[in-house]
Formats: structure tokens, sequence, C-alpha cells
């Protein structure tokens, strides 16, 4: 005979399956949609994501790779070596003074031929934190190396809050992430990142060229109705800290106070099953035309879409797709006159 208040066993499981069937028994899932099922990120860290649009990773890239991507960047302010269709960014005015030193260079921009440079992308480090937003299929792009000059009040190198997706014609725009990693320490004196969190649920905003005094650098575009009031975070990181940020976080950097350089190196990865969009008469619209009289100007090449589709290199699909930018235009001519379609030398893994 059952004692008082004991269940016999099939009597204990269906219990227990009543209890899990009751919305009171256990607190309700919530679901995430910025990043996916994974056994690398925690739950904490997840809706830290989901609240902010962005997540820091403490000392992720080792000294070691680091010191190793300064040299190469280096080597190539100082034209020991080349890089296929990469954008070199000067301070002109400063090359009488400096000569070709990392003095004169801001940014190199689509390092993707550097093999050196590249390895940023394929860290397994940075990979596995990378599919937790794109998934399993991923493509890289819009690389850069950034080395933010000293410029006192000049704001030459200032540049003004934007969402990275305003330059990408492709989506979904959630599985699109950066990795942007400190190559030194970086704080509100020498220029880090500024970000607004939470503003990635927004949706992307007409950009252009900021009103401001000094000179603006080309295509560094921001939103036209930014509130300089907006309650921001100054991402304060140690050499090795990387940020995992989302296309549509609203973010800048501060001009650089010091006498130092600040350097990062980042890369975009988004999943090779997203698509491409036509952005004509989209907030995107002014930015395919100012990068088509680029190429109309610099290449003789009238008619350009802001996108410039290579198979490139992939992790998994062996595919990688590009974003047009004036050096790509002079990159894509070059290759598909020297190149069998579907690859390019040095860049598979």
């Amino acid at each position: 005979m059952e004692q008082l208040g004991k269940r016999s066993g099939p009597a204990a499981r269906l219990d227990a399956i009543l209890r899990h069937l009751n919305p009171r028994a256990a607190p309700a899932l919530v679901s995430l949609i910025f990043t996916l099922d994974n056994n690398i990120l925690t739950t904490e860290q997840r809706q830290f994501y989901e609240d902010n649009g962005y997540l820091l990773i403490r000392k992720l890239v080792s000294d070691e790779d680091i010191e190793r991507f300064r040299k190469e960047f280096v080597r190539i302010c100082k034209k020991e070596v080349r890089v296929p269709g990469a954008m070199i960014m000067k301070n002109e005015a400063l090359r009488s003074q400096y000569g070709q030193t990392e003095s004169v260079v801001n940014k190199v921009q689509d390092f993707q031929e550097n093999e050196e440079l590249f390895r940023y992308c394929t860290l397994p480090q940075i990979l596995k934190y990378v599919e937790c937003f794109t998934g399993p299929n991923i493509m890289a792009m819009h690389t850069m190396l950034i080395n933010k000059l000293p410029d006192s009040d000049k704001q030459t190198f200032l540049h003004p809050m934007h969402q990275d997706l305003h330059y990408f014609p492709f989506r979904p725009a959630d599985r699109i992430v950066c990795s942007w990693t400190a190559m030194q320490r970086a704080d509100e004196n020498n220029g880090c990142l500024v970000v607004l969190p939470g503003t990635h649920t927004l949706p992307l905003r007409p950009h252009g060229y900021p009103e401001w005094e000094g000179k603006t650098n080309k295509l560094f575009h921001g939103i036209l109705d930014y509130n300089e009031k907006s309650p921001k975070v100054h991402l304060v990181m140690e050499k090795g800290d990387t940020v995992f940020f989302h296309p549509l976080l609203i973010h800048g950097s501060g001009i650089n106070k010091t006498s130092g350089f600040r350097k990062s190196i980042s890369c975009h990865f988004a999943s090779s099953d997203g698509h491409y969009i036509d952005v004509k008469n989209t907030t995107q619209a002014d930015l395919e035309k100012e990068v088509q009289e680029i190429a109309h100007k610099k290449y003789d090449m009238p008619d350009l879409d802001l996108k410039v589709r290579l198979r490139y290199m992939c992790f998994l699909t062996i595919q990688v797709s590009l974003l047009c930018s004036a050096s790509l235009i002079r990159q894509f001519c070059c290759l598909m006159s020297q190149l069998e379609p579907g690859r390019i030398k040095g860049a598979e893994l």
C-alpha cells in the first residue's frame, strides 16, 4: 500500500511531465536572435550581445601574432612588401617629414592578398567566436589594419559615428559580425572605439559626410541625424583584446591625442548563405554613386554596382564575396585577366 504523499513510478513520471507542461513550473525560454546555439558563448555572453550588440573578449589574440602583424605593417609602409588590391591610406602632408614609414600610413584596407596579415582572419580562436554569430559557412571581407596617427585637435582621423551595414550590399545583417582586435592599449586618449549599446536593433540610418571643421576622409561617412548626447561607451582595450559587434551597432572612434600610434586589426565576417541586395532607392544609393564616380575617375569604369563579386578564399564553402572599393576595382580587373574562374592564387585554406 502506498504511503501518504508518495506516488508510484508511473504516477511520479506523469506528475513530472505535467509540471513541465505547466508554464508556471519553469521560467519561459528566451529566444536569442543575434547569436546561434553554440558551446562557446555562455548564456550571459549571449544575452549581453543580444542586449548591447557587442561582446568584448579579453586577450584573445597572442602577443606573438600581434607582433607579426605589426612587423608586416611596417614592411608595407616601407614598400618592402606590396599588397595587390590593397588601399594604402596616407597622410601625404607628413611624407616629406617622415618618408615611407608608419608615421605616414593611417590604414591598410583589403589586405586579403597579404598572407601574413590574412592570418588574422584564419586564427582558430577568432573563427570559433565568429561561428557563433554567422554559422559554419563563413565569408571574410572588408579587412583593415588601422594605424591611428597622432592628431591633436585636427580631427583628421576621427571616424564619425556610423553603422557598418551602410557599406555592405548583402544581408541578413544578423549573420554579419566584425572582429576588431586592439594591437596595443586603446583608450580615450588615443582614440578607442566608441559604441552606442543597443543600437543594433535600430534600422539602417541615412549616412553622409559630417558637417564639421577640418578635413574629412573620403568614404568616411557618418549618421546624418546623429545625436551627440546619445549615451555612449568607450571600449578601453588592452593588446590582444577583441570585440565582436553587429553591423547595425552605431560606433566610431575618437582622435589620437597622444604622440604615439594606436593600431588595430579587423575583419568582417558573414554567412555565405546570405544574399545580395540592390541598393538603388535605399539609404545606400548615394554610396554606390560615390563609388561609381571614384571608379570612373580613377579607372575609367562608368558602369559599376556597389558589389563586385569574386570567388575567393573561404573556410568551408571555398567562396567569399568582396565588397567593391576603389582598390578592389583594380584588383578585379587584374585578377579576371590572370586567374581561372573561381580561384585566386594563395587565397584558399
